[in-house]
């Protein structure tokens, strides 16, 4: 099985890594051509120092180079490159299995999947859960979540001791959580900045999830798929860990430093505020009253003090 990676950050890059300990080919995409040659020549990935790429990783800025001849693609770049990264990559698809790692709502709050699923011949999975790139490119046990139709051959491929795979049909309420736990990552970033304490996370975290839950259910998904590994698991993860580039993004924006200049210090795309700026469209088209994100809306884009949209949960 050859399998080709689109998106060399440091999630594609630490899934390469993944894979390659079990001696599968590996190709990566990489959109920026410098940083592609410095993968290529150093071993090494910028955004994820000190792991070292295996022999059997090839990394090209190149469509051409990765593509052709692959039997799995996994897609692992930010939400709102998926098109156009397809657009690209389209020429040198033909039927392979297609798994969206990305995270976050398509252009016109469309689903990932089924923006993909228009535009390829082959068959469609999503792949999210708990697994910051800093622990599992160390091989630091992790589990993840494969959402679509039963395929055996693709556990397999992503399975392992230290990588511990569960599966789903549920592939609408994936996405809702893998994309909104990111709003709460940046709320509760915001709390930790601005020097709340833990009771006060632990009643904005639970509100939370229970906010994205209700999305998805209008979305059409499951409702246990919310308190799983895919759902509360991945919200947990990202809200309290030191690699959340979300959380990290909230804490800045509750020491009282403007979104713009925080923005332009990252290396790394905080998928969280990309979500947030949809959340207008997706109250409208659901009608839910979610005073949670609401709040944190306000609080970013409308100036409002912490304190008064707290007493208002």
């Amino acid at each position: 099985m050859k399998i080709a990676i689109l998106g060399g950050g440091s999630w594609g890059t630490a899934l390469a890594v993944h894979l390659a300990a079990k001696k599968y080919p590996i190709r990566i995409w990489e959109f920026m051509e410098e940083q592609a040659r410095v993968m290529q020549q150093t071993r090494e990935c910028p955004l994820l120092p000190g792991i070292h790429l295996p022999e059997n990783i090839f990394v090209s800025s190149q469509m051409s180079d990765v593509i052709p001849r692959s039997t799995v693609i996994f897609v692992i770049v930010p939400s709102d490159k998926v098109e156009s990264t397809l657009a690209t990559a389209a020429p040198y698809i033909k039927k392979q299995s297609m798994v969206i790692c990305s995270k976050g709502f398509a252009s016109n709050l469309r689903l990932l999947h089924e923006v993909v699923a228009a535009k390829v011949k082959g068959k469609v999975y999503c792949l999210y859960g708990p697994t910051h790139a800093e622990e599992v490119s160390r091989g630091i046990l992790s589990g993840i979540v494969l959402a679509g139709k039963k395929n055996r051959k693709l556990y397999e491929l992503i399975n392992s001791p230290r990588l511990h795979v569960e599966t789903t049909t549920d592939i609408v309420g994936v996405q809702v959580c893998a994309t909104l736990k990111n709003i709460l990552a940046v709320f509760f970033g915001v709390l930790d900045g601005a020097g709340y304490g833990d009771n006060t996370k632990a009643y904005v975290f639970t509100k939370g999830i229970e906010e994205i839950k209700q999305i998805g259910v209008a979305w059409g998904a499951k409702e246990r798929t919310f308190y799983g590994l895919a759902g509360i698991g991945d919200t947990f993860v990202t809200c309290t860990s030191i690699h959340s580039r979300n959380r990290f993004v909230g804490q800045e924006i509750g020491k009282g430093r403007q979104l713009p200049e925080i923005l332009a210090e990252m290396k790394m795309v905080a998928e969280g505020i990309t979500a947030l700026q949809q959340l207008p469209v997706l109250i409208q088209r659901f009608g839910l009253s979610l005073p949670v994100m609401q709040g944190l809306y306000s609080i970013v884009y409308e100036q409002k003090e912490i304190q008064a949209v707290l007493e208002k949960l």
